[in-house]
């Protein structure tokens, strides 16, 4: 019985540590991430980092020389409206990719094993007042 405790513990450790790894790549991916695009007239290329922000401005083939203010002002924010419409698409697709991660806690047959009396066959004192522990304070 011991032995199969342990391995079903082995097994939920191996689990855990795949997808912390899998969490911490899609936060290195999307720290990283950019995305460049061009407006339709071809007059204005601007890039977006992560959070949105504008990282890069470039005009095109002088084309903004022959542009109002007006005309080249809408271009640029919309290449900047394409370019923040592409970062939100490409994080919710990284992020969907990891977003079931644990969900099959609750079905794996985990959901009975005595964590408690594991820790304490462990040395581990645990907590037998609601999960709180005297001596310190939360907040």
């Amino acid at each position: 019985m011991e032995n199969s405790m342990e391995h079903e513990l082995q097994e939920a450790l191996s689990e855990f540590a795949r997808h912390r790894d899998a969490l911490l790549q899609a936060q290195q991916d999307m720290a990283a991430l950019s995305v460049t695009v061009r407006s339709k007239d071809r007059a204005v290329e601007v890039t977006v980092g992560a959070g949105g922000e504008l990282t890069a401005l470039r005009f095109l083939n002088d084309k903004h020389k022959q542009m109002s203010g007006q005309k080249l002002a809408a271009a640029v924010l919309e290449a900047i409206t394409a370019a923040r419409t592409e970062m939100v698409a490409r994080a919710t697709e990284r992020f969907d990719s990891v977003a079931g991660i644990g969900s099959g806690l609750a079905t794996s047959g985990l959901e009975d094993l005595d964590l408690d009396g594991m820790l304490k066959s462990l040395g581990v004192e645990v907590p037998t007042d609601g999960g709180t522990r005297s001596g310190g304070s939360r907040g």
